[in-house]
């Protein structure tokens, strides 16, 4: 018993030694540096976890980051376990960092644990050098070929008849979530495989997209293990699945590429059909490996499911809480489209209002705040401060949409407010920005305008949007959840079919 106890107090003075020396050198990096380099403010840190502790809480990481902005302004620094993250918000520094200085921020930290360990760096996410170049390129000349376009067009007409035919069938209750989410993966399966499936379909595609989902899980950049290494010894089986998850669903993709290869379709009206077509034979050159191409489908799936599926959750909620707004696009689209007649993506130029509307909802509710991370390839110098080569560095788009020296009465909803503009002329370089901007923006802009549009539209057309319980206001809570800005209070929403 002596023995246990004395070898419990020897283990507790190794950790409060191991714990002051951790202190100390952190405290002489952060005086080292400070000498060197004018970094910007931030708050004292505890050794090893950093930060991480004043971040957690019920409304997500977004809202106890923002807290830090209140006091220390739109650039800070936060220690998070092993990792200085700087952050930036507000138009000009952001500007700054991915415009300005668009061409020597586009690296990402692919060192970061989940990177390193299970995406190895590859894909259009987390790879460098000009791999992601050369991937941003195809899937760009894919949203931009017209038979692809054309495609995408017969396959939303499908998804739509299906969804009306759910929320219509009143044998039973529907569920707005899943039809939404079910609609949006098989769009963006559509756009990058070529092919949809039902809603009782194929166990192959099912499993897709169930093991998309738990691989995006535990993948996220906000996983913990990123930032305190050390965790991972405690969930190797948890790892261990993300790893079998990944290595499945590259089988899967590989069976879908071979039967494409085998089965070539002229012209190509799918993204890996415009890659074997046109790319597929200077793969090599351009530094895109097998691993990269597959990588990026499952990129493009799980992030682009993600957002399409909140943001067209919260386009739906602002209908709702601006009724004479809903009412103003339904009779625009009445009047030039007809009753009753479906809504196509080339159908955007002629309902401007329309258009406008759900621009506004995404410059106030976009529901994704932080760009990947990016790292400056060697120092750079932000709002007056010094940003070291390689520091993690967070960007806040959102905050460019509510800046007060861009926009005129920022937090009021407006869409004539994109009436009649050029939004690259008239505006402020990239102060509308839900895709991000400069050299390393969402590449997946083009299909996420067309599938917001058409679906939004056709509900329009079709359904009032209103909410279960009329009589009580729709509380636009949210929470930060690994991805985004999640509505809390969804479920109210429903929609009511137009006579």
């Amino acid at each position: 018993m002596e023995r246990q106890v004395a070898l419990f107090s020897d283990l507790w003075t190794i950790l409060g030694a191991f714990s002051i020396l951790s202190l100390c050198a952190y405290a002489a990096t952060r005086a080292l540096w400070g000498r060197r380099y004018r970094l910007p403010p931030g708050p004292w840190a505890l050794p090893i976890f950093g930060n991480l502790l004043q971040l957690k809480g019920k409304k997500g990481f977004y809202y106890y980051v923002r807290r830090f902005k209140k006091k220390y302004g739109d650039i800070f620094r936060l220690k998070m376990g092993v990792h200085e993250v700087v952050f930036v918000f507000g138009h000009q520094h952001v500007q700054e960092v991915l415009c300005k200085n668009g061409a020597l921020t586009t690296r990402r930290p692919n060192w970061m644990y989940i990177p390193n360990k299970i995406f190895k760096g590859k894909g259009i996410l987390w790879s460098n050098g000009d791999t992601w170049k050369a991937l941003q390129d195809v899937l760009k000349l894919a949203q931009e070929d017209s038979r692809v376009v054309t495609s995408l067009q017969r396959y939303l007409a499908t998804e739509y008849d299906v969804f009306q035919s759910h929320v219509k069938d009143t044998s039973s209750a529907y569920d707005l979530e899943s039809l939404i989410r079910q609609t949006s993966f098989n769009f963006l399966s559509a756009f990058l495989l070529g092919k949809r499936h039902g809603h009782g379909d194929p166990a192959s595609m099912n499993e897709i997209r169930n093991r998309l989902a738990e691989l995006f899980a535990f993948t996220q950049s906000g996983n913990p293990e990123n930032y305190l290494p050390s965790l991972a010894n405690f969930e190797r089986a948890k790892i261990n699945r993300a790893e079998a998850n990944q290595e499945i669903l590259f089988n899967r993709f590989r069976e879908i590429i071979q039967k494409k290869r085998d089965n070539p379709e002229d012209p190509p009206t799918d993204f890996l059909q415009i890659y074997l077509s046109n790319y597929e034979q200077e793969g090599s050159k351009n530094d895109i490996s097998e691993a990269d191409l597959l990588q990026t489908l499952i990129d493009m799936f799980t992030a682009g499911e993600v957002n399409l599926f909140m943001s067209t959750k919260w386009i739906l909620m602002a209908l709702v809480k601006y009724p004479e707004v809903q009412s103003k696009c339904r009779s625009e689209m009445r009047q030039v489209i007809g009753q009753g007649q479906r809504v196509q993506s080339q159908d955007r130029s002629r309902t401007p209002y329309t258009v406008a509307t759900i621009k506004e909802i995404q410059r106030l509710y976009s529901p994704v705040p932080f760009t990947v991370f990016h790292c400056p390839i060697q120092d750079i110098q932000v709002g007056g401060y010094d940003i070291p080569k390689d520091t993690f560095m967070m960007i806040d788009c959102k905050s460019t949409c509510r800046d007060r020296q861009v926009w005129k009465d920022p937090d009021i909803f407006n869409p004539d407010r994109f009436l009649g503009i050029d939004l690259e002329g008239q505006l402020p370089e990239r102060c509308f920005s839900p895709y991000g901007a400069g050299p390393r923006y969402c590449i997946g802009k083009y299909v996420a305008d067309m599938f917001m549009y058409s679906l939004v539209a056709n509900i329009l057309q079709n359904f009032k949007i209103t909410i279960k319980h009329p009589e009580q206001p729709l509380s636009f809570e949210d929470v930060y959840c690994l991805f985004g800005l999640q509505p809390v209070h969804f479920s109210e929403v429903t929609l009511v079919p137009l006579e």
